[in-house]
């Protein structure tokens, strides 16, 4: 558990009273709680609104988004006369990790509550403040969310698949160097190997009626798979089987398009699966459904 939580506070001019209030009265619970004061309505750079009740631009929080990552998390008072201003605020603030964001809500209907909260609110209080039942939920919130990584050398693991992975494309017309891949991808002990020697020796036997370019590109991503799977270190039950589940989603549908000669409904209809569910696992596996067709009917 961390020994100090560091919490931004926006405040703005129209909630000065009560929020000083609220604060004082929940000091006694937040122990380990440091609160940070953001006055960017005051000897603030940004542009201001004047003869608006909320002076600050509504890109303020979007735009500090960077500026805000050495707090764990942000708390943000909203009333009735700043509802709208928080709306516009919150939906301009770009999808993708953003520091969490608490609401202190001041009689608020439950609509508006659901559409803050739709907007990107993580949780929120209502007054009149329990101080019990805000630490509660500021603690939560931190330990949801955790801290963004550090800037580290990438694993072992990780160097060896992006290294197996640029060499397949540096190469992509030598099938010398895609067998010398391929083997070497399937020396070590692997609980799939077995199962991806017999689909590559199984892939072989359809390669040989198609072109030699088409054999080069088949080989090639072919070993660039068989590396990318073996680089992968399985530390724990889920990452062992999305592993093992990613494995029997690609040979499955490598052997039904390979058995139905690339034709994706048949294959599709044979596996008793929707023909967009099957076309989204070839998607996702980079599995091309010509390259399974005859020669007559790729010309």
């Amino acid at each position: 558990m961390r020994q100090q939580i560091d919490c931004a506070v926006l405040r703005l001019e129209a909630h000065r009273v009560w929020l000083e209030e609220v604060l004082l009265h929940a000091a006694p619970a937040l122990a380990r709680v440091r609160l940070h004061q953001l006055e960017w309505e005051a000897g603030q750079d940004l542009e201001i609104r004047t003869g608006e009740l909320v002076t600050l631009p509504v890109h303020a929080l979007a735009q500090a988004g960077v500026s805000l990552r050495r707090f764990d998390l942000c708390l943000v008072p909203v009333s009735l006369d700043t509802l709208a201003w928080t709306r516009q605020a919150l939906a301009l603030i770009p999808r993708g990790p953003f520091l969490p964001l608490v609401g202190i809500f001041q009689e608020l209907k439950s609509a508006a509550m659901q559409d803050l909260l739709e907007l990107g609110i993580a949780d929120f209080v209502r007054l009149p403040l329990c101080p019990d039942e805000f630490r509660a939920r500021v603690l939560t919130t931190v330990a949801r969310v955790p801290r963004p990584g550090t800037l580290r050398e990438p694993e072992a693991a990780y160097a060896d698949s992006a290294w197996g992975t640029a060499q397949s494309k540096m190469h992509p017309h030598s099938v010398v160097n895609a067998n010398l891949a391929v083997k070497q991808a399937l020396k070590p002990a692997h609980p799939g190997a077995p199962a991806l020697q017999s689909a590559f020796s199984h892939s072989m036997t359809k390669i040989k009626s198609n072109s030699v370019m088409q054999r080069h590109s088949r080989l090639a991503a072919l070993a660039s798979n068989l590396q990318e799977s073996r680089a992968v270190a399985p530390g724990s039950f889920r990452e062992a089987k999305s592993l093992l589940v990613s494995q029997f989603e690609r040979d499955y549908i490598t052997h039904a398009l390979d058995k139905h000669n690339g034709n994706i409904a048949m294959a599709a209809r044979a596996s008793q699966k929707h023909r967009r569910a099957f076309w989204a696992l070839m998607r996702k596996y980079d599995i091309e459904a010509q390259a399974y067709r005859p020669d007559d009917e790729q010309e």
